[in-house]
């Protein structure tokens, strides 16, 4: 019964924010880094880190050593960031292109606070729920 009020919806909902907070640890990386000579730009793609998380999507790990944790972890234990692929690079080997970089903060910030935005309203949903009972 009380499985049900938490829904898998809420589970996946925090799973996105996770997700969004790293996302947003990346680009803010990049942009410190965007005078670093060599520095390549990194990137989170959400969907499939997301795909991932929830289970829809398999997770490719393999253990080449016996003493490596095994999958059986938190899928979101592990980084999701991956170089920017298709990246311009200027003459120092940096990738980072720091208007995308600020567009990209933007964009994510935007979705980050429409996600706790909805998972407020559903703990407020179970909450309205819970006193009109008594």
């Amino acid at each position: 019964m009380i499985s049900s009020l938490f829904s898998k919806t809420i589970g996946l909902l925090g799973q996105a924010l996770d997700l969004r907070s790293e996302r947003h640890r990346v680009i803010t990386a990049n942009i410190a880094n965007q005078d670093t000579p060599g520095y390549k730009a990194m990137e989170v793609n959400f969907k499939e880190a997301l795909g991932s998380a929830s289970g829809s999507l398999p997770l490719s790990l393999d253990r080449t050593d016996a003493a490596h944790l095994s999958s059986g972890g938190s899928v979101l234990a592990s980084s999701h960031a991956a170089v920017s692929p298709g990246a311009s690079q200027r003459l120092d080997g940096n990738t980072v292109n720091g208007e995308q970089e600020m567009a990209k903060l933007a964009e994510n910030t935007l979705f980050y606070t429409a996600t706790t935005q909805i998972l407020s309203g559903k703990f407020r949903g179970i909450r309205n729920a819970i006193r009109e009972g008594r």
